[in-house]
């Protein structure tokens, strides 16, 4: 299957929708394991266009470019994911934060948090603190996931955490934070629950979230 993967990561990088709905198509009909397919195959594309990103080899419409790619291969793969998943392990509110458009790593938790179970309520892009606040409520949510690529964006981590202590309701969510310029050093300085920089890592920290105590320690799942 490897050859399989290889040509998945290739036409992620270029940006190919096309012929990465085809291949999606030909790893449902291959019968491999979908999630590897995603690990190996799309996120391995992704990486190694984030490395040539840094290296200035290509420039920001190649990353938009791939990125569409990935939502269209995520499209094909994603009721076959849901079909075998388990009943609801609890509901996640997920959204990218305020004045942030990045929305390919969002999707990438999205959809793994869908597979392993999870009831996950997606506010999209451009989320503001209010917005996350009451999507949480009325939908009686466990966790509030939040992702940013922009350091400027990540400041309204910190104020949503401020606006539910403020609230008295701060210990009704658990609230998970990721993305580029995310650590666990800036997660523990807001007060977050969880942090994970990758997709898989994150439904770890949000099983591991569900069972946890208000106030506990950080969660931390590379």
């Amino acid at each position: 299957m490897d050859n399989l993967y290889g040509q998945i990561a290739e036409a992620i990088y270029a940006g190919d929708e096309a012929e990465a709905e085809k291949l999606a198509q030909a790893a449902i009909e291959a019968g491999v394991d979908l999630e590897e397919a995603i690990q190996k195959g799309g996120i391995a594309g992704l990486d190694r266009l984030s490395v040539d990103y840094d290296n200035l080899v290509v420039f920001l419409p190649e990353l938009m470019m791939a990125a569409d790619a990935m939502k269209a291969f995520l499209k094909v793969l994603e009721p076959h994911l849901a079909a075998g998943r388990s009943s609801d392990t609890g509901t996640v509110v997920i959204g990218c934060a305020k004045g942030d458009l990045h929305d390919i790593g969002k999707d990438l938790v999205r959809t793994q948090l869908a597979v392993n179970g999870f009831n996950v309520v997606d506010l999209g892009v451009d989320v503001s603190t209010n917005e996350f606040i009451k999507a949480a409520q009325d939908n009686k949510a466990n966790i509030i996931a939040i992702s940013s690529l922009l350091t400027t964006s990540a400041y309204y981590m910190g104020e949503m955490i401020s606006n539910l202590k403020e609230d008295g309701i701060r210990d009704q969510f658990k609230i998970i934070v990721g993305g580029g310029p995310i650590n666990d050093v800036f997660a523990e300085s807001i007060g977050a629950d969880g942090y994970s920089k990758t997709a898989f890592g994150a439904v770890e920290v949000c099983k591991k979230l569900i069972k946890s105590e208000p106030g506990a320690k950080l969660i931390v799942v590379e």
